[in-house]
């Protein structure tokens, strides 16, 4: 166990590893037609010596944020990147239980526009400062700092170009020979720079802390302006929710937000605000809330629709690259199995998707409308297989494809 309490050799931190995550948004028009919106999220993620250090460091780091958010009465408010705080699912439940026992009040969810990718590098470094209690970072805590404000990366589809995808093996990513030559090489080198005054990486172990004690102030001030009214605010990660007694008028509400987090150098998402009047629990307003990828009207909790478009469109997909990888290795039609997919998509399989996730939902809610949601979902998995067989092997060879 690394003691960070004392100031020992600089760690030398090497690349990390990156690569785009592409999530599709589907998003219902009046017509009933779904647009996709694919979101890209660039993940960094560091190498096994480096993922220990930075683990161990965040512990080390988050005794001391565990201790400030106590001292300051705003645990309850801040819900992400927390042991023992509970999933998703809890939070939304919780923000729901409120509403039901409030009654009447007006509930606002605000999302926080690009919000690692906005994180001011000396406004982070002034609250990890703030939180340990001294003047200016040093040791340990200022190498952390500078490898997560001032960090470089290889992209690894530009070592699978140069290496191949299976590169040599052993869990390491290449030889070190390899990366004097040609990850870390002066004139063809890989390696890319972020040299930017805001911006931090998602994917590393500290990076959740780091993005939580960025907030730290935001979050006092929002709890204090909350508490005037007799309201309350919660964050997970950019998620926002803000419950306000009925009549809050919903302009100044979102520009004192807007302000709020303006003078962080951080932006709102104005497209994504959702806002909500209840009367007695039960939703009088045009438009149920949504929070954390659930809907709630008071009187039932759902799974957002995009997201089970978005499970059926992941189906689809999945599917269709089944179908093409085995006609690419000549395997007949009747020899295609849904066996794996089966497990992958549907409450058949032991691991985890999308459909436990629902079940899960159900359970912890207490809301049974969610397993109806589903309910359905074998039927379109089976549609999903013989229409993309279809397209694939063709009508005739797809008739003779088995169901195990």
């Amino acid at each position: 166990m690394i003691d960070f309490s004392q100031v020992g050799e600089p760690h030398r931190f090497l690349p990390l590893l990156g690569f785009t995550d592409e999530a599709r948004r589907y998003v219902r028009k009046g017509s009933g037609v779904n647009e996709i919106k694919i979101k890209e999220r660039p993940i960094r993620f560091a190498g096994h010596g480096d993922a220990a250090y930075l683990q161990a460091y965040a512990g080390h780091l988050n005794g001391f944020y565990e201790r400030a958010l106590v001292a300051d009465g705003t645990s309850a408010s801040v819900l992400a990147y927390r042991k023992g705080g509970g999933t998703n699912i809890h939070h939304a439940r919780a923000l729901f239980d409120e509403i039901k026992g409030r009654g009447d009040c007006t509930v606002f969810a605000m999302d926080i526009s690009g919000f690692f990718d906005c994180l001011d590098h000396t406004l982070l470094r002034d609250e990890v400062a703030g939180l340990l209690g001294v003047s200016r970072l040093e040791g340990n805590d200022v190498d952390v700092w500078k490898s997560v404000t001032r960090y470089s990366w290889v992209e690894t589809v530009d070592l699978d170009a140069l290496l191949g995808r299976k590169r040599n093996g052993h869990g390491r990513v290449c030889s070190p020979a390899d990366f004097a030559d040609h990850v870390r090489g002066r004139t063809s080198g890989l390696v890319r720079t972020h040299d930017q005054t805001f911006g931090i990486p998602q994917g590393t172990p500290v990076s959740g802390l780091y993005a939580n004690i960025f907030m730290r102030t935001f979050d006092r001030q929002m709890i204090e302006w909350c508490g005037q009214y007799g309201g309350s605010y919660r964050r997970y990660s950019d998620d926002i929710a803000v419950v306000l007694p009925h009549g809050a008028k919903v302009h100044h509400v979102v520009a004192i937000v807007e302000k709020m987090l303006a003078d962080f150098g951080l932006v709102m998402s104005v497209d994504k605000t959702d806002t909500a009047d209840f009367k007695d629990g039960v939703l009088i307003s045009s438009t149920p809330i949504q929070y954390l990828g659930f809907t709630f009207d008071g009187q039932q909790t759902l799974i957002r629709q995009s997201s089970l478009d978005a499970y059926r469109g992941k189906m689809r997909r999945g599917i269709h690259a089944k179908m093409i990888a085995a006609k690419t290795k000549k395997v007949l039609p009747s020899e295609v199995f849904k066996r794996e997919s089966l497990s992958r998509y549907t409450h058949l399989g032991k691991r985890r998707n999308f459909l436990r996730y629902a079940y899960r939902a159900a359970d912890v809610m207490e809301c049974p409308e969610i397993r109806r949601q589903v309910a359905r979902h074998v039927t379109w998995f089976n549609r999903a297989w013989e229409k993309e067989a279809a397209k694939v092997f063709g009508s005739l060879a797809a008739a003779t494809m088995t169901s195990c």
